[in-house]
């Protein structure tokens, strides 16, 4: 039997929000960058009066050796830069400074920390915060329909999220898109799930399969077009693989296939 969880939609992580947090994450996950992040900071922060202006590279290299022991080339600190504002952190201006071994003021290429770069930051951390709840709501309402031995499974992902399904011991049970299965699959005991997911197999068959046999629960995926995983580990086809309790199987890689939690 089947059951539909009550719970509310939460905004979902697009591809694209994921990747400016993947983005700007990666942009400071090194020491000299994070190093500049501060500096840049630090001079906006203490230094907020008319006068003061956005650091060009040479000073921002002079503060990484003095105060940080980093000694990098005028070239190198120019690509952090350009990653640093890639990812969206920090802005390029152009101000007239005045530079060692030249007379009068020069235009040279200054550096400041956007204003807003951690409120975005954060902005998209939220949304993923939402989703790390619904995680957490869907594993607590998964544990509501776990009894005896049976075997109870949540789709945690795509148009089917949140429907659970209690499987028991003496059942072999059918996992696949509704498109895939013909009348005699049917008529089995059979998980449909919704077309949407694309990339579950898209051929005429199920998915998997799902039983328990002495003791220990079981998945066969005979003949998937895109493969069956427990956590990132696929499992070999035409193969009985014992599960573990509290696995997470997806049902193909990536966009478009099940994530499906299994608690017994």
């Amino acid at each position: 039997m089947m059951y539909d969880s009550d719970i509310s939609k939460t905004l979902i992580l697009d591809s694209e929000d994921s990747y400016l947090i993947s983005e700007k994450l990666a942009a400071v996950n090194n020491n000299v960058r994070f190093s500049i992040l501060e500096i840049l900071r630090d001079n906006q922060r203490y230094n907020r009066t008319e006068s003061s202006e956005p650091l060009y590279s040479r000073e921002i290299n002079s503060i990484l050796l003095k105060n940080y022991n980093i000694n990098i080339t005028p070239q190198m600190l120019g690509q952090h830069m350009k990653q640093l504002m890639s990812a969206d952190w920090v802005s390029e201006i152009e101000i007239k400074k005045e530079v060692p071994n030249k007379i009068g003021k020069r235009t040279v290429k200054a550096y400041a920390l956007k204003e807003d770069a951690f409120d975005d930051l954060f902005l998209h951390v939220n949304f993923l915060a939402d989703q790390l709840f619904t995680f957490f709501d869907l594993y607590k309402f998964n544990q509501r329909f776990h009894e005896d031995e049976n075997c109870v499974l949540t789709v945690f992902n795509g148009v089917d999220k949140g429907k659970t399904f209690k499987v028991r011991k003496d059942e072999t049970v059918l996992i696949g898109r509704k498109a895939d299965f013909n009348q005699a699959d049917v008529a089995s005991f059979a998980i449909l799930l919704d077309n949407s997911y694309e990339t579950v197999s898209s051929i005429a068959k199920p998915h998997l399969k799902i039983f328990h046999e002495n003791g220990d629960w079981y998945i066969v995926d005979e003949a998937s077009s895109n493969g069956t995983f427990i956590g990132d580990i696929e499992v070999r086809k035409g193969k009985a693989t014992k599960l573990k309790a509290n696995s997470f199987l997806k049902l193909s890689r990536g966009n478009g296939g099940a994530v499906i939690y299994c608690l017994f």
